[in-house]
């Protein structure tokens, strides 16, 4: 290492950042809802909204998920019929 102390002073001040994107998201969702219309919303219902937000944006992902595996295998399956039907008009 050519500069050794310097490399522990660089790592004591510019420590390596995590993936901050779940927090980043977050704080603009949260952003979204706290708006100078919702300025009066006391804190407990502005959790539970932020709270409510996630499970709904949670279960929309685990939706697409399983649709997007349904469809893949759907496509599989007509893939396959699809080879089959040419095996059975080749062996004609």
């Amino acid at each position: 290492m050519r500069y050794p102390v310097l490399s522990r002073i660089a790592l004591d001040f510019l420590p390596i950042q995590g993936s901050s994107v779940p927090c980043e998201r977050a704080f603009s969702d949260a952003g979204l809802t706290d708006t100078k219309r919702r300025a009066r919303l006391l804190p407990k219902n502005f959790g539970d909204i932020q709270t409510l937000k996630g499970s709904f944006k949670k279960d929309r992902r685990r939706q697409e998920t399983e649709l997007a595996a349904q469809q893949a295998a759907q496509k599989k399956h007509w893939l396959d019929d699809a080879a089959q039907e040419a095996q059975k008009r080749q062996s004609e």
